[in-house]
């Protein structure tokens, strides 16, 4: 399934009770905050220039890299909102649904070709930090879902489509709207998720 396919089936109603539908929120809310992030970001930057810009090959491979490029770190926003929702929701253990998290982050990359450019272990790479960042969430207490992002919102600031010095006050605002659709995405989580039944799922 390609990024693009991810954000269309984004607003699918079924409940999320198993590994499968898990997966399948987990994908397309990650493909939806690269998509809603970078292009939001772009078109106040571009202006009324946005449109002729998306027709413009050198914008165009630009702005595919941002994406594919800001995929890693947006799965990892997004599986440490939906373990700290779990412990919070279904009173799981610290530690107790990592692997089997990290295991859904693998099935979600492997689906996907290396990116243009890209060594050959990119998407093991990322696999292995989700791992990591899951492992760390793990030592504390579930931080709120507007933090999750500080950890990793600048590698996605830092391979946008746009100007350095055309972008370099803008961190503060872009992080923001980062968080601010972390959020959303942990609202519409909660509200579609059985977390007795997931956390069960997860634990086999």
């Amino acid at each position: 399934m390609s990024i693009l396919s991810s954000v269309k089936s984004f607003f699918s109603p079924a409940r999320i009770r198993d590994a499968a539908a898990l997966q399948h929120f987990m994908e397309s809310r990650a493909a939806y905050l690269v998509q809603k992030s970078i292009t939001e970001y772009t078109q106040a930057r571009a202006n009324m220039l946005f449109s002729t810009m998306m027709r413009e090959k050198i914008f165009l491979d630009g702005y595919e890299r941002a994406r594919w490029m800001s995929y890693p770190a947006a799965i990892s926003m997004v599986a440490e909102m939906v373990e700290g929702s779990l412990r919070d929701g279904a009173g799981t253990a610290p530690g107790q649904l990592d692997v089997a998290l990290g295991g859904i982050a693998a099935a979600i990359v492997a689906q996907y070709p290396r990116p243009s450019g890209q060594d050959l272990a990119f998407w093991t790479a990322a696999h292995d930090r989700v791992v990591r960042d899951l492992a760390q969430a793990a030592l504390g207490d579930p931080k709120p879902v507007q933090n999750i992002p500080y950890l990793r919102a600048r590698e996605i600031f830092d391979v946008l489509p746009v100007a350095e010095q055309i972008r370099q006050h803008d961190f503060d605002m872009f992080q923001n709207t980062i968080r601010f659709h972390l959020t959303e995405i942990k609202v519409e989580f909660e509200e579609k998720a059985d977390p007795q039944a997931l956390a069960a799922a997860l634990s086999r």
